[in-house]
């Protein structure tokens, strides 16, 4: 999980190189980060990668992403900026010019892509209450969220319920549960 560690770095990257070079406000590049997981899902075999993201009060985040930040910021490959968005203080992250030198997945960029057009031009309060889904209200807060269960249509998942909830009592007398 934490192996990816260079590629979650590379995809953060290409969120803000996507989004014109600039991204305004860390919650908007977590929830961006969010969506190009499931978004990549949704159309490619595998994942994304495997860096975990977690409950946060606001919504999905990305685990040690201030770690991730330091470590670009002390690369050159990023920059941080405190800025003034209307009442609010927020920061802008700002994509060095230096080419990335991490290799992104087959398929990512076009998740990419998608993710940030999810998140273009909203405010962190909007992105964070539409990323309010099924795997951020079944975890609680600072843990792993299952963020494929957001994949899922509402059938699909009340379907998946009703058969573990009528496979449990026999797991359980499989294993002596």
């Amino acid at each position: 999980m934490y192996d990816d560690k260079e590629l979650a770095k590379g995809i953060i990257l290409a969120i803000i190189r996507e989004a014109g070079g600039k991204l305004h406000n860390k919650t908007n590049l977590y929830k961006a980060f969010y969506y190009a997981h499931l978004e990549f899902a949704r159309t490619e075999p595998g994942y994304l990668s495997g860096w975990p993201i977690v409950h946060m009060p606001n919504g999905p985040g990305i685990d040690w992403c201030d770690r991730l930040l330091g470590e670009l910021v002390a690369d050159g490959l990023l920059e941080i900026k405190q800025v003034t968005k209307g009442k609010y203080a927020a920061f802008l992250f700002v994509a060095a010019q230096v080419p990335p030198r991490i290799s992104l997945p087959e398929g990512s960029s076009e998740a990419i892509k998608k993710a940030v057009t999810l998140v273009d031009g909203k405010t962190a309060e909007t992105v964070s209450e539409e990323s309010h889904r099924r795997a951020w209200e079944r975890t609680k807060n600072g843990q792993e969220m299952d963020i494929y269960l957001d994949l899922q249509d509402d059938d699909e998942y009340r379907n998946r319920a009703v058969l573990f909830e009528k496979l449990g009592p026999l797991v359980d007398d499989i294993f002596g549960g």
